[in-house]
């Protein structure tokens, strides 16, 4: 019998990578005559690189660059072939960098996000993938093309400065400084939104809440993006405000498609892509999968039910262990075989994040019985 685990992390308590060494070493324990793969499975934001590691024949790289506050902060990314870069934002503008009481998407900044892709393109890469999962950030982008040369001046000429509080000041955007190596540089973001950039479902209204932003702030913040849409609009002649992923990482998406030319995908691509997870799932007899809560978000192309859609094709049984489920859902409409919850046997949300390790363990048990039932 051979198993593919492709797990998903649990916010506020497992990596995806812990995730998956939890339930192979739950399954051997239970049968230890089980063939078990792991793939761990990342939406784009903290721990995307770690995940990709366990894959990949990859080189780490490791730069010193502009923190979310303005502050130093050591940034990781990974280099493959020598011309092939992954970076992750949230090693430069990530929310988890920052302390609660310091959220402010006002002042977080995305400049260290462009001195990574700066340092991959001195590093000589070609291809560069942008993933956007995690960030404090909504300044729209502004902060990764002023690292790569790009000046926001508001109607005195003058530079703005960090955060997306400047935004609406914004009247001129002047490209003549903007590295010249990014012409040739293939610019690739991975995401797992589609909302816009602006408006009640774009980057602020959405997002910013997490990020620190109050009432106020999101009024700022969201007209200081239709401002930078409009301005941008006049300078490149197109308007990206509506494209699916401009709102990404709080108009980090924006930003790189229309400045940077860039094309934006989902962050399950990028690990499709980079690990062959299709022909793993093809050639496995049950694959399992995990999310931290399932419901509508979910199906909407979240990394684990694109699992769950590639083990359809395959016809192949997938159990997906869930810290909770929406009220609701049909697993077998949805294609999933068997839907295990955590929460079952946990007394609140707090005992779920704290012994999540101890709970996906106990959850493995049910997978055994499921998956005896199957042979």
């Amino acid at each position: 019998m051979k198993i593919l685990v492709a797990a998903n992390f649990f916010k506020g308590s497992l990596s995806a990578l812990e995730a998956s060494e939890i339930i192979k070493r739950a399954i051997l324990e239970e049968n230890n005559s089980f063939q078990v793969e792991t793939i761990p499975v990342a939406d784009g934001g903290d721990g995307t690189l770690d995940a990709i590691e366990t894959f990949t024949d990859c080189k780490k790289q490791f730069i010193e660059v502009v923190g979310p506050l303005g502050e130093k902060v050591t940034a990781k990314w990974l280099i493959f072939r020598d011309n092939l870069a992954v970076i992750e934002a949230a090693q430069a503008n990530g929310l988890s960098l920052i302390n609660p009481d310091d959220y402010n998407p006002l002042k977080t900044t995305t400049f260290g996000v462009g001195e990574l892709i700066k340092q991959a393109m001195d590093k000589g890469c070609g291809k560069i993938y942008v993933t956007l999962g995690g960030s404090s950030t909504n300044d729209g982008g502004i902060g990764l093309l002023q690292a790569l040369g790009t000046r926001f001046l508001d109607a005195d000429n003058k530079e703005l400065g960090f955060g997306g509080g400047f935004l609406a000041k914004l009247n001129q955007i002047d490209t003549s400084g903007l590295d010249k190596r990014l012409t040739n540089t293939e610019i690739i973001c991975a995401c797992d939104v589609q909302n816009p950039l602006c408006g009640e479902n774009g980057a602020s209204y959405v997002y910013a809440p997490q990020k620190g932003a109050g009432k106020k702030e999101l009024e700022i913040l969201d007209f200081g993006l239709k401002n930078l849409a409009i301005i941008t609009e006049k300078t490149i002649g197109k308007d990206y405000s509506n494209y699916p992923g401009a709102g990404a990482a709080g108009g980090m998406g924006f930003a790189l498609k229309s400045l940077l030319n860039a094309v934006i995908i989902s962050g399950f691509q990028l690990i499709s892509e980079l690990s062959n997870i299709e022909e793993k799932i093809s050639s496995a007899d049950i694959v399992i999968t995990t999310e931290g809560r399932f419901d509508s978000q979910s199906l909407s192309g979240k990394a684990p039910y694109q699992v769950v859609k590639l083990a359809n094709k395959y016809g192949k049984p997938v159990i997906l262990i869930a810290g909770s489920f929406e009220e609701g859902i049909n697993f077998r409409e949805k294609g999933i075989t068997a839907g295990i919850s955590l929460s079952g046997n946990a007394v609140s949300i707090e005992d779920s994040i704290n012994k999540a390790d101890l709970l996906l363990a106990d959850a493995v048990k049910q997978v055994i019985k499921r998956i005896n039932s199957f042979l």
